[in-house]
């Protein structure tokens, strides 16, 4: 398992630095083998996956980037940006889970198209949470206390937001929304088919155990 975190937590790291610094796309996903492993196995193997990513995030951005940057860097604040969405994908792991208990003789269309309803749900709290707690953070680290700030995908939509007059704070939060649309999309429904995944692999190495 701790093995399994490990590599979920590269994972993680090394997909959130392809897209976002050598693709250059305007994404984090950032959390996507996180959300694999709470689907998987639950909250504790899920916040291990998750504490690791930022101190591994500096330690290959300054290997391949020579960034410089500490794995004390105030920006990994943003790790309770992952914290919350660690337990709100817990709490529909388990609401999924007692319902495929509940409706175990479920046709599978009807199974699936139930599962992506309440994946969807999942995206748009996740989305709205995760959008205020990242603008929260954003503005209380460089407004308010100056820490040293590098670029973000939002800041397009944020200086647009600011040009317009709207307030910092509530421009660190909108300007989040449209990033965190299709990044925890991507997230969420990328996450629950990687667990799939996982627990195929968990339910084979139980079976060669028991052989």
């Amino acid at each position: 398992m701790l093995v399994l975190c490990l590599v979920s937590a590269l994972g993680n790291a090394a997909l959130g630095i392809l897209v976002s610094g050598i693709f250059g796309a305007p994404l984090y996903l950032d959390t996507v083998f996180t959300v694999a492993i709470i689907f998987s196995f639950g909250l504790l193997p899920g916040m291990l996956t998750g504490v690791l990513l930022y101190p591994l995030c500096e330690i290959l951005r300054n290997l391949l980037f020579h960034s410089g940057e500490s794995i004390f860097w105030a920006g990994n604040a943003f790790v309770l940006c992952t914290v919350t969405e660690m337990l709100l994908v817990c709490f529909f792991r388990t609401k999924l889970k007692m319902r495929q208990r509940l409706f175990a003789k479920e046709a599978p269309l009807s199974s699936f198209i139930s599962t992506a309803a309440r994946l969807m749900v999942l995206v748009a709290l996740d989305c709205i949470l995760i959008s205020i707690m990242g603008g929260i953070i954003d503005f209380a680290l460089f407004k308010l206390v100056s820490a040293p700030r590098g670029l973000y995908p939002e800041d397009i939509f944020k200086l647009g937001l600011i040009r317009n007059n709207v307030p910092v704070p509530a421009a660190a939060i909108l300007s989040r929304i449209p990033i965190n649309i299709v990044d925890r999309f991507i997230a969420v429904f990328g996450g629950y088919g990687i667990s799939l995944l996982y627990r195929r692999i968990g339910e084979d190495s139980d079976g060669g155990r028991g052989l």
